[in-house]
């Protein structure tokens, strides 16, 4: 059973101006665009690709794979969605907001999600150790929870 524990809350689109966004990195605004980023963020989490396929299937049949695949590259190169692996679930993705990441259990499943600032002293350390700034998207780190360390 997969477990995601939350500890704050994201972003919806509508804080975003995505149509700005779009236009400006060189896109057309295109109804199927919007359609897919409705769909991630109606979905409650991280939407996995079936999920988003599901979704934009419900909200309108005549979008086919192949656009929908197209539409998430674009959001997520233009920054208004963001694409990872969490074990087990594959690629999902999120509306971009607060940047986070997350601990994924290797042996029960659960999934901590952390903000970004919790990688700070890392990012700061690679620039005064090795002049090289970090940027940190949305990492999935896998391991073992507490829970699972205890018992193992």
């Amino acid at each position: 059973m997969l477990t995601i524990v939350r500890r704050f809350d994201l972003m919806t689109h509508e804080n975003l101006d995505y149509i700005e966004r779009l236009r400006t990195s060189g896109y057309r605004v295109t109804p199927q665009r919007l359609i897919v980023l409705d769909a991630i963020c109606e979905i409650p989490g991280h939407a996995s690709l079936s999920q988003i396929i599901e979704r934009v299937a419900y909200l309108d049949p005549s979008i086919d794979k192949s656009t929908i695949y197209r539409a998430l590259d674009v959001l997520c190169e233009v920054g208004l969605a963001t694409e990872t692996t969490i074990e087990p679930q594959g690629k999902v993705y999120s509306i971009a907001g607060a940047r986070h990441h997350h601990l994924s259990c290797r042996s029960c499943g659960k999934i901590l999600t952390i903000p970004d600032e919790e990688l700070g002293d890392f990012q700061r350390r690679m620039l005064e150790k090795h002049g090289f700034r970090i940027q940190l998207e949305h990492l999935a780190f896998k391991g073992l929870c507490r829970q699972c360390l205890r018992a193992g």
